[in-house]
């Protein structure tokens, strides 16, 4: 019944375009037929002017009736039953769950065992300060063991190689070929996690409504499944808040198709996001 009620709306314009067209004949009638009364001497004739005008009336109320029925199911229950409609055509499917890997722990980075330095030492104290002093089998030792250390430590340094940062990727704004279905954010290839809102623009002459489409993978080119939409048109605002951990990491292309009341839709707008939580 809802499609029924889709599609009496879609082709309201037609509708009423064969309405009026009907109505201007029987104008035409009803002016034959006065013309007929003017002219009538019998009363048969009189008698068949009469029933051509009653049935120039009944055909003029049917006209009305028409007219009436349209325009309520084009402006009331259209809109009533129209996210049903979409969402027996193209219902949202379940989210696929995907495995988040973990990280590998790093290895334990052995630490060198701490030296006395030579002020250490020092501080100990020696005779005058009332210490012990060191004898000169034991102060060589700890020169020895200082010197080790000192060239262990300096051996780490030169051999242990910097750590390069990763690039980030350039975030740039999608490029959309009509600017009635137009993405703004997220950008392309701008890494989002957790609840992202897109922004964005889905406008059209004569609307009907809009929806987020996603694929697997960079640039897809296909196998889009419905995410989400809307019923309004939306000027350079949110059209729809998105739990990326449902996705998983990864890759992600999202797709913005706005649609008319005719069901076709301008060229999507595409943009890839990079999903990391």
């Amino acid at each position: 019944m809802g499609i029924v009620i889709q599609y009496v709306a879609n082709y309201a314009p037609w509708i009423y375009a064969i309405c009026g067209l009907v109505a201007l004949y029987q104008l035409y009638r009803i002016w034959l037929v006065r013309g007929e009364r003017k002219q009538a001497v019998f009363s048969l004739e009189r008698e068949k002017a009469v029933h051509d005008t009653y049935s120039i009336f009944g055909v003029a109320l049917v006209l009305l009736v028409v007219m009436g029925f349209t325009y309520f199911v084009s402006t009331t229950l259209a809109s009533a039953v129209q996210p049903l409609v979409r969402d027996a055509l193209q219902p949202a499917p379940a989210l696929p769950f995907m495995l988040t890997p973990t990280n590998t722990p790093l290895a334990v980075t052995p630490t060198a065992s701490p030296t006395l330095a030579p002020d250490a030492l020092a501080s100990a104290g020696g005779p005058e300060d009332g210490g012990t002093p060191t004898p000169p089998a034991e102060a060589e030792e700890l020169a020895t063991v200082e010197a080790a250390a000192a060239a262990e430590t300096a051996v780490a340094e030169v051999s242990t190689p910097e750590p390069t940062a990763t690039p980030a990727p350039v975030v740039l704004a999608p490029s959309c070929a009509d600017s009635r279905a137009a993405l703004f954010r997220p950008g392309q290839n701008e890494v989002v996690r957790g609840v992202v809102n897109i922004i964005g623009r889905a406008t059209h002459e004569s609307f009907q409504y809009y929806k987020i489409e996603y694929a697997p993978g960079a640039n897809a080119s296909g196998g889009f499944v419905y995410l989400t939409g809307g019923n309004n048109p939306v000027e350079n605002g949110v059209l729809a808040s998105v739990d990326t951990t449902a996705l998983g990491n990864g890759e992600w292309t999202l797709q913005l198709v706005v649609v008319d009341q005719t069901g076709n839709w301008p060229p999507p707008c595409q943009v890839t996001i990079t999903i990391q939580n």
